[in-house]
């Protein structure tokens, strides 16, 4: 793009120099010197149009350049693509029409071969039936002399054993007669019958008798573990967990009463869950009661038992009524006393 540019400097010119006039007839010598200033302005116009002319021809000729160079390589790179497909379809048709007829080859050589061998097997298979059948006529021939002379050996062999045991055989004829009369006879179905129900009745008393003992099994059983059970909930209601060195407080409630004839009633309350011991308490300490001592109790033990009574009561008086709060206040009290 063309464009102006101005610029301005000043200039310094020194000089210095003499001069011969003539004044009034006189010559008169005149010496100067000194410096002389002076801006100088120059402007100055570029015209770029030829260039710029110029560089737009060079890009055009560029981009016509690249676009023949991107044609070039696309045509280029599908005739690569296309030499390639064209290469390797040859390769492998090359591959596959040597292996068929490497194939073929090996197909035609391996039924020649089997040709061979089937036309050597039929040929042993005919000698073979041929030798079976020779060998079948000499086993006939040859078994059926042998079966003649067995025969006669039997037929004499049986023959001299009838005569050597002919008393035993006529035993057992003898036998054969007695047991075919007596299995002919009406007597033979009830001894079957008798015979089936006698077995069948012995059966019956069998497994009643089984069953039976079956039933007192069970019986005793259950009764052991009806033992066991109450024996458990026995000793789990009335056994402590610790050993025997500690101490446990159990709640009692003793009273004695007396009435006008000066009759003397004691009586024992202990929860439910040590109602099993209730007798043997009851009987020590109304035995003695008149000889109980009351030790004082240590703080933690105090402060153990003031948390179960205030635990129990919470728990046995719900109620907010005036009753109630005497109820409360009397048990307290008594606690403290």
């Amino acid at each position: 793009m063309s464009y102006r540019r101005t610029f301005t400097r000043t200039v310094s010119v020194p000089y210095s120099g003499s001069k011969t006039v003539t004044v009034k007839g006189e010559s008169v010598t005149v010496h100067y010197s000194g410096t002389a200033h002076e801006d100088v302005t120059v402007d100055i116009y570029v015209d770029t149009d030829p260039f710029d002319a110029s560089i737009d021809n060079c890009n055009d000729h560029v981009t016509g350049l690249t676009a023949s160079v991107g044609a070039m390589n696309l045509a280029q790179c599908a005739a690569i693509s296309e030499n390639a497909d064209k290469v390797s379809q040859s390769i492998i048709d090359g591959f596959f029409h040597t292996v068929r007829t490497e194939l073929s080859t090996q197909s035609v050589e391996l039924e020649q071969t089997i040709d061979a061998k089937l036309m050597l097997l039929r040929q042993q298979a005919a000698r073979l039936r041929e030798i079976q059948q020779k060998m079948t006529v000499d086993y006939e021939r040859t078994s059926a002399r042998y079966q003649s002379i067995f025969s006669d050996l039997n037929k004499e062999l049986s023959v001299r054993i009838h005569e050597i045991d002919q008393p035993v055989f006529n035993v057992v004829k003898d036998i054969d007669v007695q047991s075919d009369r007596m299995l002919h006879t009406d007597m033979i179905q009830t001894a079957v019958t008798m015979g089936k129900e006698s077995s069948t009745l012995q059966a019956q008393i069998g497994v009643a008798r089984v069953k039976h003992h079956a039933l007192e099994a069970m019986n005793h059983a259950n009764m052991f573990l009806k033992s066991k059970a109450q024996t458990e909930r026995t000793l789990q209601s009335t056994h402590v967990d610790g050993d025997g060195d500690k101490t446990y407080f159990v709640p009692l409630c003793y009273m004695q009463t007396e009435s006008e004839n000066q009759h003397v009633e004691q009586n024992l309350a202990v929860p439910d869950y040590y109602a099993s011991n209730k007798s043997r308490m009851e009987s020590r300490i109304c035995d003695s009661a008149d000889n109980i001592g009351f030790t004082k109790e240590s703080g933690i033990e105090k402060e153990r038992l003031q948390s179960f009574l205030q635990t129990e009561i919470a728990t046995k008086l719900t109620g907010n009524d005036e009753h109630s709060d005497r109820v409360r206040a009397m048990i307290n009290k008594l606690f403290n006393k």
